[in-house]
């Protein structure tokens, strides 16, 4: 008689069914095919990669920065892989999967297992990658058999410990922040600010300012203390041992037989948490609904009001601007693309031009803003364009509606950036301020002209649709063709960029009043 499978391997099967649902065609010869990659890029493109800079590289791992630089690597893909559950969830917290789990005679603990288990492949496909290029690194240098597969196995270990973390997080959140539309939609706000502090991390190694703060001793020092505590820093340390006695593992045997085993001893008390915790994560209370109040319009809404004229454009400017400040998903998106600025302002300006930083990368980031604040046009569904092209005007009153909110959200957020940036650089007058900030506004003005254009040309009707992302995509890259085309004459990129953005808003006009 077959026994019948554990019920975590059953969910473990559909998780991975579910990730290889696109690749039907090939989901037979799917691990075959990722295996025989795999292990052509490990043994032969990564060392060939990694060879044009070997000479260097070896240089780096003998140094004193050494230890506090691959712990910081390592901690940054540590928390990527413990984030990147907890924002796939919170992108998208529905709670009827959770219902039907609660509904089966299942354990929570064999559904989280699962998911982990199910989705096991695909992290083990980026650890390879990960580990592979390390090893590449490493291999020159005469490391052991020995050597290179423990490092191996730390990175296995490592970044499993920081995925099995996410998904219990993500587990917690998704009961806690799915049972309310306010607490789905705090959980798509976070899961876009959540990358920020990543991504600083990252600017700040690629602008070198993190390499000269290692290259002080004192400093170097304070890094690897506090890194040191953490779980991902017990494999660096090992890491660099092993670069420093080739082939000797004995020299280091102590160190690594106790880092290495405090690495497999955090993992396996982090799952037997996490499986300990599941039954919690995955629990439902009755969902109590409460009637809104609608409040009475204050001092923000009244000028809102002003500025649209009063009237009924008026009144459809102010509702524009609620149905948009209400999601806390489209603050966070703001606040994202501003950090994103800043944090390229901090840490890759370059001291020499400082120009190029407000005047070209700027725009190239507004015109992303600019679709994330007026391509929402469509993103709650195609039925109220309909309304507005029943009503008399509907059409150009919504267009014009969106075009006022995208200016009178945008224009401020630049003019007070553009204002910032400019007043930093030691040069800068009155008149280059005031230049820079009138170059600025009407190359947004533009781009929210031209974002708004090919929202409704290219409509998402729901926040999944790829289509968002395409626009997301083409609005910069036609600003940046367009910078190319105009050799960066302002006097000819501003014209030419109203011109096509004006084009996009006519053609998408004829296609809103002709929409089925």
């Amino acid at each position: 008689m077959e026994l019948p499978a554990p019920k975590w391997l059953v969910v473990a099967k559909n998780e991975y069914r579910v990730y290889t649902s696109r690749i039907r065609g090939i989901r037979p010869y799917f691990p075959y095919l990722a295996i025989g990659l795999l292990a052509v890029y490990v043994l032969f493109i990564a060392p060939a990669v990694i060879g044009l800079f070997i000479d260097d590289l070896l240089v780096f791992f003998l140094s004193q920065v050494a230890i506090a630089m691959v712990q910081i690597i390592l901690f940054m893909i540590f928390v990527y892989f413990t984030i990147f559950p907890i924002t796939n969830t919170l992108k998208d917290t529905q709670t009827e999967l959770l219902e039907l789990f609660l509904a089966a005679p299942i354990k929570p603990s064999d559904v989280l297992l699962g998911e982990f288990l199910g989705q096991m492949p695909f992290y083990a496909i980026a650890v390879t990658v990960i580990a592979g290029l390390f090893t590449a690194i490493l291999a020159p240098l005469g490391l052991d058999v020995v050597q290179m597969a423990v490092i191996i196995i730390i990175f296995a270990v490592t970044f499993f410990s920081a995925q099995w973390i996410g998904t219990v997080i993500a587990a917690l959140l998704r009961t806690r922040l799915g049972k309310t539309a306010r607490g789905r939609d705090i959980g798509k706000a976070l899961a876009l600010v959540m990358a920020l502090p990543m991504i600083a991390l990252m600017y700040s190694m690629m602008g070198g300012s993190l390499l000269e703060t290692l290259a002080n001793p004192g400093t170097s020092g304070m890094v690897q203390a506090v890194l040191g505590w953490l779980p991902s820093s017990w494999g660096a340390e090992v890491i660099v041992g092993f670069a420093s006695n080739l082939g000797n593992i004995s020299a280091v045997g102590l160190e690594t037989l106790t880092r290495f085993g405090g690495l497999v001893v955090f993992f396996v008390a982090s799952l037997w948490l996490g499986l300990k915790a599941a039954n919690r994560a995955y629990s439902l209370e009755p969902t109590t609904f409460i009637a809104s109040r609608a409040m009475p319009d204050g001092a923000f809404y009244k000028i809102i009001r002003y500025l649209g004229g009063g009237g009924s454009f008026g009144t459809l400017l102010v509702s524009v601007f609620k149905n948009y400040g209400r999601r806390l998903e489209n603050i966070s998106k703001i606040a994202y693309v501003v950090g994103l600025l800043i944090l390229m302002n901090i840490f890759l300006g370059d001291p020499e031009h400082p120009q190029y930083m407000v005047l070209e990368v700027a725009p190239l980031i507004f015109s992303v803003l600019a679709v994330f604040v007026v391509g929402e046009v469509t993103l709650r569904g195609k039925e109220g364009l309909f309304i507005y092209r029943k009503a008399p005007s509907g059409v150009g009153r919504l267009v014009k509606a969106r075009l006022l909110h995208g200016l009178l959200v945008l224009v401020p957020i630049t003019v007070t950036i553009t204002a910032v940036r400019t007043i930093l650089i030691p040069s800068a007058t009155l008149i280059s301020v005031l230049t820079n900030i009138g170059i600025i506004v009407l190359i947004v003005a533009a781009n929210v002209v031209l974002a708004l254009g090919l929202s409704l040309l290219n409509p998402a009707f729901t926040a999944k649709s790829g289509n968002f992302m395409v626009n997301v995509m083409i609005v910069p890259q036609l600003g940046f063709v367009i910078l190319i085309i105009s050799g960066s004459n302002w006097g000819l990129y501003v014209p030419l960029i109203w011109f096509v953005g004006i084009v996009f808003l006519y053609l998408e006009a004829r296609k809103l009043r002709n929409i089925e």
